[in-house]
């Protein structure tokens, strides 16, 4: 008898331990980045979270509802928009509604299908379709990133935009879609022209005084869910490999990029910056209308 409660003791110790690894690997996981997606019309379907972790796998959730009744449907992450769908970036697992039509349930996602699903994030557009049949519904996927950057002191104060693919617009500020975004993991990158009311007081410190004077000068960064993240100087420097180290997720930095010369030939200006704080701020103050040219 003794020898059974000793064994079922055993048992229990190591189902504990078991668990307590598993709370472990579950909160250790370090978020990287949240995209949402409301599908039909203005959501009336409910909406759907896909969640990045810095270890590369992620997650996906679902609250969806006005669905058929106990079917089954495939989720697909595709490029593209839902008026014009692009090419399948990864199929998830299939989802099974409820007999009132709905969902609520959370899968993981591995990191071999997030990396596909990566490469569709860094295109400008991206979507969740589920289907059963004749009925679909569909999501574009949105997620916070920087709208709006201001340095104290020097009348930089700008829009910002995702950047293009070809030459930097002008007139506006653009983030780097492939590294992080505020109050993400990561390097935040923004950059924008040493042109009048654009970057040039960041090159202009520079001529002076090596940047000496923007030391400690704070830099504002509003997103798009309408907060706004102060910044404090804290490096200057120029290199010819402008990118190297932005894919870094270890700290959680803003990086502003400009020019020091009329083409590539010349090294980039970066002035890096640490956060100290995050506030809310008004819808209007975090979405500035931007007018980007090209030039």
């Amino acid at each position: 008898m003794r020898g059974i409660r000793r064994r079922g003791v055993l048992i229990l110790i190591s189902l504990a331990i078991l668990v307590a690894v598993d709370s472990a690997s579950v909160t250790a996981l370090t978020l990287q980045r949240t995209w949402s997606a409301r599908l039909g019309s203005s959501g009336a379907n409910g909406a759907t979270t896909l969640r990045a972790y810095t270890s590369g796998v992620g997650s996906i959730g679902y609250s969806l509802r006005g669905l058929r009744a106990n079917t089954t449907y495939s989720v697909q992450i595709r490029k593209g928009t839902c008026a014009s769908p692009g090419s399948l970036a990864a199929r998830l697992i299939s989802i099974r509604t409820s007999s009132t039509g709905t969902v609520s349930r959370l899968d993981s996602v591995s990191s071999g299908t997030m990396n596909w699903i990566w490469t569709a994030a860094r295109t400008p557009a991206f979507i969740v379709r589920i289907a059963s049949g004749t009925s679909i519904r569909c999501g574009g996927f949105s997620f916070a990133h920087a709208t709006r950057v201001a340095v104290s002191g020097l009348g930089i104060d700008l829009p910002v935009v995702r950047g293009p693919s070809g030459y930097p617009y002008c007139r506006v500020a653009m983030y780097l879609a492939s590294v992080a975004q505020p109050r993400e993991p990561g390097i935040t990158y923004i950059y924008a022209h040493a042109r009048t009311g654009m970057f040039l007081p960041l090159l202009t410190r520079w001529r002076i005084d090596r940047g000496a004077s923007l030391i400690g000068r704070t830099v504002l960064v509003w997103t798009s869910d309408s907060y706004v993240s102060y910044y404090r100087i804290t490096r200057v420097r120029v290199t010819k490999y402008a990118v190297a180290g932005a894919t870094s997720l270890t700290n959680e930095r803003l990086w502003l990029q400009t020019s020091t010369g009329p083409n590539t030939t010349y090294p980039k200006l970066i002035v890096e910056a640490t956060r100290y704080r995050t506030v809310r701020a008004t819808y209007a103050a975090s979405h500035p209308a931007a007018h980007p040219v090209r030039c």
